[in-house]
């Protein structure tokens, strides 16, 4: 009975944050990414790629020096990463930073210690992707000195900034303190739904925030919602945008677009800014419209030699690119099918709401080569899971025998007309020209 209860009391303990990294990766590989202050281009500063260990807990000195690599070492934080990431390592991509907030200073609050107004802060943020766009993490790190070492005196201080050199097998302590999420990186959609734009945030202290959301498209940019957490209240909301205005204080910034346009896809910033900090997660949303495909699919009768045209429709599709070929292939052969190229194709037709219309043309002179051919329609197009093909099946028959015995016979008789005609003038002109007896 003992032995239950402790173990019962063990189970609690490990439920909770005493056991929170057990079962969890403790390390992750991750790419520290700088600005060089040397070498730059004409046009933009030359990025320098340094290896790094995104590290929880305490490990051990052997087991994070057998990598030449930065240490970021997550000391326990109020907020926990692992909320947020979910997937297996080999799709998750980290990318750790420098966080300047450009000369802002603010002073960021600290559980149980006195705030300190002259302390200057050394940022990071570390983002963690997924590779098949479930999800980006963005986490704002706090450096925070060694306990018990000399460092600590001079944590905050000015020869300890933003721009400090870190060495590239240096370890940093750091806090979590600020985490930025979406789970909609990517939203593919169709017209005239309504889709939930997600951007999350949590915050280790009580804070006021200031959240914005933004659509760019087509170089034009257009401010869609605000709201000012010091005031409670929205200050912008444009038309077809819905916030969840009730749980935003909840760490809830999301939107939703209603009736979706083409106007609507693009790339939208949802922007969080929490003194001195400004977190952001970026929606990129696609609209995908699948071709409605419409072909002629009875079956063709023809005699050699006749011509046919088939014609392949595709309509209220987006976006514009489509590819369309036919094909030619023979029923109950197993060989590979004949691309055509005698094809030609129509304009391309925009709608009023947005999408396309294209027709694509194929000519042919049928033939008796050509009879049991499937001819095939072969539509994709980037909305689509699976081709969509449309096939006619073309039987050729032979010209009737009665017609060409017809033509045979008159061909015959008309030879025979002119040679009976050839042969009487030429007797005629013969009895002309013979000399008479007197």
């Amino acid at each position: 009975m003992i032995l239950a209860t402790l173990l019962l009391h063990l189970w609690i303990l490990c439920s909770g944050s005493a056991c929170a990294h057990n079962g969890r990766q403790r390390k992750w590989d991750c790419t520290f990414m700088e600005e060089s202050s040397n070498d730059r281009t004409m046009f933009a500063p030359q990025i320098i790629r340094r290896k790094a260990f995104l590290v929880f807990g305490d490990m051990g000195a052997e087991d994070l020096q057998q990598e030449k690599a930065i240490t970021f070492n997550v000391k326990e934080s109020l907020l926990d990463i692992f909320r947020y990431v979910e997937g297996e390592a080999s799709k998750l991509d980290c990318e750790i930073k420098r966080y300047s907030t450009h000369g802002i200073h603010v002073p960021w609050p600290e559980q149980d210690k006195e705030l300190d107004r002259d302390l200057l802060n050394r940022w990071f943020t570390v983002t963690i992707k997924h590779t098949e766009d479930k999800f980006t993490t963005t986490s704002f790190l706090r450096k925070v000195p060694a306990p018990d070492s000399q460092q600590a005196a001079d944590h905050g201080t000015k020869e300890d900034d933003e721009n400090s050199t870190i060495g590239d097998t240096d370890t940093l302590l750091v806090k979590v303190v600020y985490i930025v999420r979406t789970s909609t990186p990517l939203i593919r959609a169709k017209l005239k739904q309504d889709v939930v734009l997600d951007c999350s945030y949590n915050i280790d202290h009580n804070a006021d925030v200031i959240i914005e959301w933004r659509h760019e498209h087509e170089r034009k940019k257009t401010k869609l919602f605000s709201y000012n957490g010091r005031h409670r209240q929205v200050e912008h909301l444009e038309k077809g945008v819905v916030a969840f205005e009730e749980q935003i204080r909840n760490g809830n910034a999301s939107i939703r677009i209603q009736n979706l346009a083409v106007k609507d896809e693009g790339t939208y910033i949802c922007s969080v800014y929490v003194p001195p900090l400004f977190g952001m997660s970026i929606v990129l949303l696609e609209i995908m419209e699948s071709p409605i495909v419409q072909m002629n699919t009875e079956p063709l009768e023809l005699m050699a030699g006749e011509e046919q045209k088939l014609t392949c429709e595709m309509a209220r599709y987006y976006p514009l690119d489509v590819s369309v070929r036919w094909l030619r292939q023979w029923e109950g052969q197993r060989t590979l099918p004949d691309y055509l190229d005698n094809v030609v194709f129509s304009p391309h037709k925009r709608n009023a709401d947005g999408t396309f219309n294209l027709t694509s043309f194929l000519r042919f002179r049928a033939s008796l080569k050509d009879s049991g051919a499937l001819y095939t329609c072969r539509v994709d197009h980037l909305s689509l899971m699976k081709t969509i093909k449309r096939s006619v099946s073309v039987k050729v028959k032979p010209q009737p025998p009665g017609l060409a015995v017809f033509l045979i016979g008159f061909c015959v008789i008309v030879l025979l007309a002119v040679l009976i005609g050839l042969l009487c003038y030429l007797s005629k002109s013969w009895e002309r020209n013979k000399k008479k007896p007197y």
